[in-house]
């Protein structure tokens, strides 16, 4: 059977919740069951033997997450997106996202700003992913398509210089206070500071080159 599961799991000596742990399975790995019973499996994973949740299996083998990403990194419409910190300050605000063709709008209703003019805008024509402050040449990320695991793309965010960006991982599960997301593209700068997009949200956590959090998505709703 294959795991098919959020995440990896674990293998445990005995089929108890808090019984020793012998090793993680990686998700969606093969594993040979030897004998289920009271909702555990007692399973062989490479040398190791031990129990895991037989929930956690599946008789089909499930599909690994995409390593390429070809688009749908921008935020969708009407989802209401907090973050603290912000993008450019160190406190706390919230953005109400409306679309409109290729284009993505981040409107913060307390801004003098609004509704004339949007707060920040992610572009994706098919061709590229943009972010950055609307109506101004301070863009924060701005890469072609495709994003594949593993490779490294030009990034032109840089007004004067441009530099290459390692697409670090497409698979990963990231936790942030808004929640856990799957299948998270993270970019990788030549400095070491990190963007983390989550399809369907945009950007969820900025960290520096020293790992320390930039912005962060504390919360995230359906607008009514």
């Amino acid at each position: 059977m294959y795991v098919n599961a959020k995440t990896d799991i674990i293998l445990r000596d005995k089929p108890k919740q808090n019984a020793t742990k012998i090793s993680t399975i990686k998700n969606h790995s093969k594993v040979t069951v030897l004998s289920s019973s009271n909702g555990w499996s007692y399973v062989q994973a490479g040398k190791n033997k031990g129990f895991v949740y037989t929930s956690a299996l599946s008789k089909k083998n499930p599909k690994a997450a995409a390593t390429t990403v070809t688009g749908g990194l921008a935020p969708k419409a009407g989802l209401i997106l907090t973050y603290e910190p912000s993008f450019l300050e160190d406190k706390k605000e919230t953005f109400y996202v409306e679309k409109e063709d290729d284009y993505t709008y981040l409107y913060n209703k307390k801004s003098p700003l609004y509704p004339d003019l949007s707060n920040f805008t992610y572009i994706e024509d098919g061709k590229r992913l943009l972010m950055g402050v609307s109506s101004s040449d301070f863009i924060f990320v701005n890469v072609p398509y495709p994003l594949k695991q593993g490779a490294s793309v030009t990034d032109s965010s840089m007004m004067f210089e441009e530099q290459k960006v390692l697409v670090e991982s497409t698979t990963k599960t990231v936790t942030v206070k808004a929640g856990t997301f799957t299948n998270t593209v993270i970019l990788k700068y030549p400095n070491g500071a990190r963007e983390y997009f989550a399809e369907g949200v945009g950007i969820i956590k900025s960290t520096g080159e020293n790992g320390k959090v930039i912005t962060e998505l504390v919360s995230m709703e359906e607008g009514k």
